[in-house]
């Protein structure tokens, strides 16, 4: 009779995880093949976005085989798009960032709390600041901007004077 071979559940990954190990195949012992499949490991960046047919085949003592297939459905990255670089004074009030896309991401760098940034807290000069986004099916992805912090400009008075009315 031919064995009886169980493959592992479908899965999905996103395009940018690093290559895996392909287990669950039962019994075990077999080999895995199919689109990103090399030496028993999947890599998600060879095989592409989309949904990969694997098969898992094994041969028993009597040399009898037998396979089964399962997917790996590879995700995209989200596209992200951050806003224009900007320029500030150091003495502007804490202010929200906004204009990243998709909407619901997360800024983070020097002076970024909470969504906000404080030119006084970030110091001047120039300042990355990344925009963050995970999509539905948990692949991340950000894009960078830079708002630059302007220091004061350094303003000087004449001396006092006295003057005569006439």
């Amino acid at each position: 009779a031919l064995p009886v071979v169980t493959c592992p559940a479908n899965q999905s990954v996103c395009i940018s995880a690093a290559p895996f190990a392909l287990t669950g195949g039962l019994p075990a012992g077999g080999s895995y093949s199919g689109a990103g499949v090399s030496a028993g490991n999947f890599s998600p960046a060879a095989a592409g976005t989309g949904t990969h047919t694997i098969t898992y085949s094994y041969t028993d003592a009597n040399g009898c085989s037998n396979s089964c297939t399962f997917t790996i459905t590879v995700n995209a990255l989200p596209v992200v798009t951050c806003p224009a670089n900007q320029s500030v004074c150091i003495s502007a009030a804490p202010f929200a960032l906004t204009g990243g896309l998709p909407a619901g991401g997360s800024y983070s760098g020097n002076g970024v709390s909470a969504g906000n940034f404080s030119p006084a807290a970030a110091g001047t000069g120039s300042h990355t600041i990344t925009y963050s986004f995970t999509d539905g099916n948990g692949c991340s992805n950000s894009c960078t901007f830079t708002i630059t912090v302007n220091a004061l400009p350094v303003v000087t008075c004449p001396a006092n004077q006295t003057v005569c009315s006439n």
